[in-house]
């Protein structure tokens, strides 16, 4: 399942937590968690590729069509939460408020402390962010196959019109925004999926 995401605003998740802290400048992407992102597989094997989609479970007998029905509905969940922390860094970052009320309902352990961290730095250099990032998120893999608490979505966003800037005015030369693949570990412990994971990789290192 992949969504076209459009978000126009100030602040922009991916832009403000790789450039604050500095991923843009390194081949490897910002890793949290005991999943790497840089090993795609949930079992812990695997490359990169922001082209490969999750492999189709097979199944048989009547209970085919309901299982369809729901994984197609534990992907909606996992994505409206990989969003949701986008959505919830984003209005963080238009203060920017490293407390903001919003940020554990999405997220948790290391990535809630990566986002944590960004927002910190952004508000000590005085910076915001402003423009349009394009998002296209997608459920890579859920484990176990027959009842998911692990979850990875892949995104290849688009920064190219979305800049940082000082909110007092001040000069400020943003790095230049592209294309970013990015990666995000989720659980579902009590039934609700929380971003735990979180990967961002340099400028190119996707295409759309």
């Amino acid at each position: 399942m992949t969504r076209t995401i459009r978000i126009t605003t100030w602040t922009v998740a991916a832009i403000l937590v790789a450039s604050v802290l500095g991923c843009s400048a390194h081949n490897d992407p910002v890793k949290t968690g005991a999943t790497s992102p840089s090993t795609p597989s949930l079992s812990g094997t695997g490359t990169p590729s922001v082209t490969s989609s999750p492999s189709p479970t097979s199944t048989a007998g009547a209970g085919t069509s309901a299982r369809a029905t729901s994984i197609a509905g534990i992907e909606r969940e996992v994505l409206d939460a990989y969003l949701g922390m986008q959505q919830a860094f984003e209005k963080a970052g238009e203060i920017p408020d490293p407390s903001y009320p919003d940020l554990p309902r999405y997220t948790t352990g290391p990535a809630l402390q990566l986002l944590t961290k960004g927002l910190t730095s952004m508000k000590t250099q005085g910076l915001r962010s402003r423009g349009q990032t394009l998002f296209y998120p997608k459920v890579h893999e859920l484990a176990p196959a027959k009842a998911p608490t692990k979850a990875r979505v892949y995104d290849c966003i688009d920064t190219r019109k979305a800049v940082a800037y000082k909110a007092n005015g001040d000069p400020y030369k943003d790095t230049p925004g592209g294309w970013r693949f990015v990666v995000a570990d989720l659980e579902s412990t009590t039934g609700t999926w929380k971003v735990t994971g979180l990967g961002i990789y340099k400028v190119g290192s996707c295409t759309g």
